[in-house]
C-alpha cells in the first residue's frame, strides 16, 4: 500500500471521507477481515452505515470499533491530516496548529485527538536495548525555575530517564521514561531493567552512586566517575545529543510540557527517533498503530500519568 510523502499526495490519496474509510478499514484488517464476534473471514460492506456485515453470523463490524477511533465524531480525514503530520513533520505539530490547519471547532478537540494518537506510540516488549548502552537522566523543563542550584535539583521539574545504544558512528534505538527520583530501588533500577537484555548489555553512566547496584546485579557497568559533570557530552555522547534535542523540541513545538503528560510526549519523540530512517514508511507506521491502539476514553486520557 502507498502512502503519501507530501501534502499534495496527501489530498489527492485522500480527497474525501470514503477514500479515508476504504484505507483504514485495510490497516484494520491487513490480512483481511475477521469477524470479531464468530472470527469468519467473509463480510459484505454496508455503505450507508460504513459497516462490515459477517456472512456467517451478520454480526456488522464498525471499522473503529475498539480502536483509538472508537466512537469518534472526527471525520476520518482529519484523522489521517493529524497521523500524517505527526508522522511526516519532524517537529511533531501542536494542538493549537492542528486546531489552525484542520477547521477544528475546538482546542480540546485537537488536543484530545494528537493524545491518542501518542497513546498508540509507546514502545511494545520484546524490543531490548543491547550492546553498550548509555544511561543518564536529566530535568526537563519550559523554563528556569528561580533558585535552583543546577545538577540535580529538581524543583518542579519532570525527571526523565534515558537509554540509548552507542553504536559506531551513529545511536542506535533509544528508550525514555518520566521517573518519580533517581533511586536505584524505585527509580532507575526498574528503567533500566525494563529497557535492556542485561545478559547482552553493558552499560555506561556517570558517577551517579545510585548507578553503582548494576554492577552487583552481574551487568557489565562502565561508570565514568573523573569529570563526569564538565565531560558529559564526551562521556555519553548520544544522551547528551538525545536529552538536548528532546528539550529543544519541547520548547520549540510546544512551549513546555506538565508531567502529567510528559510520558506520552516521550512515547513521541522516541518513536521518531528510532524510526529516523524510515522517514518515507512512517505514515504507514503510525496508523497502523492507529488502526491496531486500544480505545482511551476522554476521562482516561485525562488521568494522571506514571512514570
Amino acid at each position: 500500500m502507498a502512502f503519501p510523502k507530501t501534502l499534495i499526495e496527501f489530498q489527492a490519496e485522500f480527497p474525501d471521507e470514503e477514500h479515508c474509510w476504504s484505507t483504514l478499514r485495510q490497516a484494520r484488517w491487513p490480512q483481511g477481515f475477521r469477524c470479531p464476534r464468530c472470527g469468519h473471514d467473509q463480510s459484505s460492506w454496508i455503505a450507508s452505515r460504513r459497516l462490515s456485515q459477517c456472512r456467517r453470523c451478520r454480526h456488522q463490524a464498525s471499522v473503529t470499533a475498539g480502536t483509538i477511533l472508537h466512537r469518534t465524531r472526527v471525520p476520518l480525514r482529519i484523522w489521517f491530516l493529524a497521523i500524517f503530520f505527526v508522522a511526516r513533520h519532524k517537529q511533531g505539530i501542536s494542538a493549537l496548529q492542528l486546531q489552525r490547519d484542520t477547521g477544528l471547532g475546538s482546542y480540546q478537540t485537537a488536543w484530545t485527538l494528537l493524545h491518542k494518537l501518542r497513546s498508540a506510540l509507546g514502545e511494545r516488549p520484546g524490543k531490548s536495548l543491547r550492546g553498550l548502552v548509555e544511561v543518564d537522566e536529566s530535568y526537563v523543563g519550559s523554563t528556569h525555575e528561580h533558585g535552583l542550584r543546577g545538577g540535580r535539583e529538581v524543583g518542579h521539574k519532570t525527571i526523565v530517564g534515558a537509554a540509548v545504544e552507542q553504536r559506531p558512528h551513529t545511536a542506535g534505538s533509544l528508550r525514555l521514561k518520566v521517573l518519580e527520583g533517581i533511586t536505584f530501588e524505585r527509580d532507575l533500577g526498574p528503567f533500566v531493567h525494563g529497557a535492556i537484555d542485561a545478559e547482552k548489555t553493558t552499560l555506561r553512566t556517570d558517577g551517579l552512586r545510585s548507578y553503582l547496584p548494576f554492577a552487583a546485579q552481574g551487568i557489565p557497568h562502565d561508570r565514568q566517575i573523573e569529570g563526569h559533570r564538565t565531560r558529559a557530552s564526551e562521556i555519553l555522547p548520544w544522551v547528551h545529543v538525545v536529552f538536548t534535542n528532546l528539550k529543544a523540541w519541547l520548547r520549540g513545538t510546544f512551549h513546555g510540557v506538565s508531567k502529567k503528560y510528559m510520558q506520552r510526549y516521550l512515547d513521541e519523540f522516541t518513536y521518531r527517533f528510532n524510526r529516523r530512517w524510515l522517514e518515507k514508511d512512517l505514515f504507514g507506521f503510525v496508523l497502523a498503530r492507529a488502526a491496531l491502539g486500544a480505545p482511551l476514553p476522554y476521562r482516561q486520557l485525562t488521568a494522571e500519568l506514571r512514570g
